[in-house]
This record gives C-alpha cells, sequence and structure tokens, in this order.
C-alpha cells in the first residue's frame, strides 16, 4: 500500500508516521514465492491492475504470514506446496501449477475449489482467503469498487494516537479482544 503524500488535504494517510513498523515480509525460499506469485496471478482479477499489483499482493501475504504462529504459517507454506501439485495428486497433469499457463492454473483451482472431498477443498481456503483479503485492500481495487475508507482509516488513526497517549480503548472502539465487562 502506497500511503497518500503527506500534503494531501483532507486525505489521511493509510500509514501515519507515528512509529508504527510494520513487519517485514517472511523469508521464503524462490520455490515458494514462485508458488504464491503463481497463485497470486491466478486467485486476483484480471482487471484492475497496475504492474504492481501482483508483487504488492505477494509481499503482503508475505507480511501477513510474518505475524502467524510460526507453525501456522509453515502449514500455509506447505498447503502452496501441495496445491502446486495438485495436477499430480489429482491424475489431471505431471506438470506443477508453477510450469502451467494462468489460465490452466484457474482451472486446476477452480476443480480443487469444486472437490467433492472437504480437505481437498480446504487445502485452496487458507491461499485464497489471504490473497484475495490483501488484494482488496490495494487502492486499486478501493478506486474500481469505489471505496474509499477514509472514516475508518481517521478512525482507526485516532484510536491509535488515544492508545499511544494511554488511553484505554473502551468497547465503543470495537476492539474485539477486549476483557469481558462485569457488573
Amino acid at each position: 500500500m502506497q500511503p497518500a503524500p503527506p500534503d494531501t488535504p483532507g486525505i489521511p494517510r493509510r500509514h501515519p508516521d507515528d512509529d508504527w513498523q510494520l513487519a517485514d515480509p517472511l523469508e521464503v525460499g524462490s520455490g515458494s514465492r514462485r508458488r504464491l506469485l503463481t497463485l497470486a496471478d491466478a486467485i486476483i482479477p484480471s482487471e484492475p491492475r497496475e504492474p504492481d499489483t501482483l508483487e504488492q499482493v505477494v509481499t503482503h501475504v508475505l507480511v501477513s504470514l510474518r505475524y502467524m504462529p510460526r507453525a501456522s504459517a509453515r502449514l500455509v507454506l506447505l498447503g502452496l506446496h501441495l496445491l502446486n501439485w495438485s495436477p499430480l495428486w489429482r491424475l489431471r497433469g505431471l506438470r506443477p501449477l508453477t510450469a502451467l499457463p494462468v489460465d490452466a492454473v484457474r482451472r486446476h483451482l477452480r476443480a480443487v475449489m469444486a472437490s467433492r472431498f472437504l480437505p481437498v477443498r480446504l487445502l485452496s481456503l487458507a491461499p485464497r482467503a489471504l490473497i484475495l483479503s490483501t488484494y482488496f485492500d490495494q487502492d486499486v481495487a478501493h478506486r474500481s469498487l469505489g471505496y474509499a475508507p477514509e472514516v475508518f482509516i481517521r478512525d482507526r488513526i485516532e484510536l491509535r494516537r488515544r492508545w499511544l497517549s494511554g488511553e484505554e480503548p473502551d468497547a465503543g472502539s470495537e476492539i474485539r479482544h477486549l476483557p469481558q465487562v462485569r457488573e
């Protein structure tokens, strides 16, 4: 995500300069990165895209994996590997998804998602969720949908400033992990 330029009047920046540090992307090997790029290219819509949309999505997915418990992130990466070889174990081809054109990858993924076996369908759930949630958080998708999350961003920035000043959030702050209030 590119923040709004600091001189844009009336537009809150998505990433204000308040010392918040986003985690670095999870370091993965070239094979895992290639699998993720292949799946992202097949999963996100062809339009709208900018030249760097695919790379931004993959980078943010890797940042999301960094925030997961290590075992969960490794399971997602293992799932990517299994999904990559789905043509072979589904007896639909000898080549992995990374060696196929994007249209063929989409067909294989649709077949996996429509499998009558729940574990096979679930295999594609985490990658699809991570990739699509990241894509729909991109500015290019916001513009296409006519969605401008300015009020939400302004509220979150204000909440963060209150936290940094030592104020405790209340139930109206929509923080789901607050302890239950006893009456």
